[in-house]
């Protein structure tokens, strides 16, 4: 078995954990290795437990809210310097949380990633909102849910603010759904970093990668009908008719309605007649 067959593996065992036992932080190390296949995850796991340690004496569970936001910003935006990278936001590195964590370099997901995991070792309760076009960090404290953005250095933000950053992302007449507002889980998390990073190898036709992003989005998330739709057609295009139109049917039990049945059904029974042909 090869490096990157170890990895896939790798990816796999986290994948099919249950919601409730994946480690966010493993799981995004693991998806580094797509860049870094050597990364030692230890190495970067005792960096995030290291910042939570400094703030061990300073930051309780019962305190208030905005006491524990204004030391935990003061630590990774004043003393650590962590900030979003405006200049270069789509390389690959601002993806990978080793480098964010050696850089202090990063995107919306990942320092809200460092941000959660930090805070979550000294027991807080801390969980990533996937606004689209924008990730964001809630901390639940009680009753109360404060909403903060790690890409701006941990400004508060209102349920207001959080509609206005959904409607420049996808322009005024754009609808709110409440359910922006909930936290997501592990998988959702993970699937949603590994669309960034499929997104990016798209647009550097590196084609291998952005494939192995879909199939892991796929172990996430067997049922996601944009990535069962481009597996197929990258099937198709790969000469594998059986995996194409397997997925094309996934894609029709996922995606009803989405478009022509009819026309999807044509292309499965023709990847049909080409398997029978290699046969």
């Amino acid at each position: 078995m090869d490096v990157s067959e170890q990895i896939d593996e790798e990816f796999s065992r986290v994948a099919l954990l249950p919601e409730d036992q994946i480690d966010l932080a493993r799981g995004a190390l693991v998806i580094a290795k797509t860049e870094y296949p050597d990364l030692d995850e230890s190495f970067y796991l005792e960096r995030l437990n290291g910042m939570a340690v400094r703030l061990k004496n300073d930051v309780k569970r019962n305190q208030n809210p905005g006491d524990i936001i204004a030391r935990m910003n003061r630590l990774l935006f004043d003393e650590e310097d962590f900030r979003g990278n405006r200049e270069n936001y789509y390389e690959p590195d601002n993806s990978c949380l080793n480098r964010v964590l050696e850089r202090k370099l990063g995107i919306p997901i990942t320092l809200s990633l460092v941000y959660i995991e930090v805070g979550q070792r000294l027991g807080l309760d801390l969980r990533g909102i996937g606004l689209p076009g924008h990730f964001i960090t809630a901390l639940y404290h009680g009753a109360a849910r404060t909403f903060i953005d790690p890409f701006n250095a941990g400004e508060l933000r209102t349920v207001e603010d959080c509609r206005e950053a959904v409607r420049a992302h996808q322009g005024e007449a754009s609808a709110f759904d409440p359910r922006w507002l909930e936290p997501i889980g592990p998988k959702e998390f993970l699937s949603r970093m590994l669309r960034n990073l499929k997104r990016i190898y798209a647009q550097k036709e590196d084609y291998v990668k952005a494939f192995r992003m879909i199939h892991w989005i796929l172990t996430l998330q067997p049922t996601a009908p944009a990535e069962l739709r481009e597996r197929a057609m990258l099937y198709e295009a790969m000469g594998n008719p059986v995996r194409a139109a397997e997925d094309w049917e996934r894609y029709l039990e996922s995606a009803a309605g989405v478009e022509s049945e009819a026309t999807i059904r044509a292309r499965i029974d023709d990847l049909r007649k080409q398997q029978s042909r290699i046969h």
